[in-house]
């Protein structure tokens, strides 16, 4: 049996096996853009941020000292400086 050292493109089934990679992105180099799922969201509304700190209550500073991973005592200079919102002292601590 002899082979013929001229293969059509017809004939040689790599050539078929590099089209399907190619279109299948496996190259690499064929980028597709992320569709925006921004439509299908809802929107997250933490309702803990509209809340108040209650400075009057134990329970409820060391609640949100340790929410923040800060000390009671630096909860309270942030309260001090910008109020007793959970927004704001968020804010204000970059979280």
């Amino acid at each position: 049996m002899e082979t013929s050292q001229n293969h059509s493109a017809a004939e040689d089934p790599n050539q078929d096996l590099q089209r399907t990679l190619s279109f299948a992105g496996a190259d690499g180099n064929q980028k597709h853009e992320i569709e925006s799922d921004a439509a299908t969201l809802e929107p997250f509304d933490d309702k803990a941020e509209h809340r108040l700190i209650n400075t009057d209550d134990a329970a409820d500073m060391f609640y949100w000292a340790s929410e923040f991973q800060i000390s009671v005592a630096d909860l309270k200079a942030a309260i001090v400086l910008n109020g007793n919102s959970v927004r704001e002292v968020k804010k204000y601590l970059s979280i």
